[in-house]
């Protein structure tokens, strides 16, 4: 009798315990969305993409069209400058592609420390200027290049003061989270807002109030788009604070 009871208890334990496995499970499955290919992190609430000419040609319309009210692409970035002289081979594209579809967009320039950040700041901004853009500018860095931490700070500064003043919106400043660490953190720089990067389903900084947006992968699938694309999630606030107004 006494084994008897075991057994009835390890049958009722067994089956709650499947029971819970498939109730979590359908709770991360809420997360895991087949179309995009990856987990998605659940606390935020905005999902968006950044591209670049490595994306090749993209089918706006099913990019739009993908996903539901809570899981489609909200926000797209774009590369469109490098340095003093580079220009995305399909910057222009892909902008007039994504705004002909209602989409909210904006332009990063990929910065690149041993070059003048005067003269990156005119070419971008002579480079979007002429654009709808509806959001606020972008700096990408992820090299320190020549330059001590001190220099790179002072010089990133120039770049986003020259900006702002230009097109009188304060850029974002874009980077990875290690590189952030490394050369960003406790520095003059600490109070722009942030987009930080970090792929192993970790980003210890997005507690903090100005860091708006992680990008969570590399490896997403889009529709529209043949080749692996950068996910990104972002806070409730992102729009209050990365929209423009213009």
């Amino acid at each position: 009798m006494k084994f008897k009871g075991i057994v009835i208890f390890l049958i009722i334990g067994v089956f709650l315990s499947t029971i819970a496995y498939i109730l979590l499970q359908t709770k991360r499955a809420s997360f895991i969305y087949s179309d995009y290919g990856v987990a998605i992190p659940p606390e935020y609430p905005i999902i968006g993409m950044d591209i670049s000419h490595h994306q090749g040609e993209i089918n706006y319309e099913e990019t739009m069209q993908m996903g539901t009210a809570k899981d489609s692409i909200q926000f797209v970035y774009i590369k469109v400058t490098e340095g003093t002289n580079f220009l995305d081979s399909k910057f222009d594209e892909n902008a007039e592609g994504f705004a002909a579809h209602g989409m909210n967009y904006g332009f990063y320039h990929y910065y690149q420390p041993d070059a003048s950040a005067e003269k990156q700041a005119l070419f971008y901004c002579e480079t979007i200027k002429r654009y709808n853009f509806k959001l606020i500018p972008v700096v990408d860095i992820e090299v320190i290049g020549n330059q001590s931490k001190s220099r790179l700070v002072d010089s990133l500064t120039v770049f986003i003061n020259r900006v702002d003043e230009i097109l009188e919106s304060r850029p974002m400043i874009y980077t990875y989270v290690s590189f952030y660490k490394d050369y960003l953190h406790n520095t003059s720089l600490d109070t722009e807002l942030y987009w930080l990067a970090s792929y192993n389903r970790k980003n210890p900084y997005m507690d903090m109030p100005n860091a708006l947006i992680w990008q969570f992968t590399e490896r997403g699938n889009v529709n529209g788009i043949s080749t692996k694309v950068d996910l990104n999630v972002a806070k409730s606030n992102f729009k209050e604070k990365v929209l423009r107004i213009r």
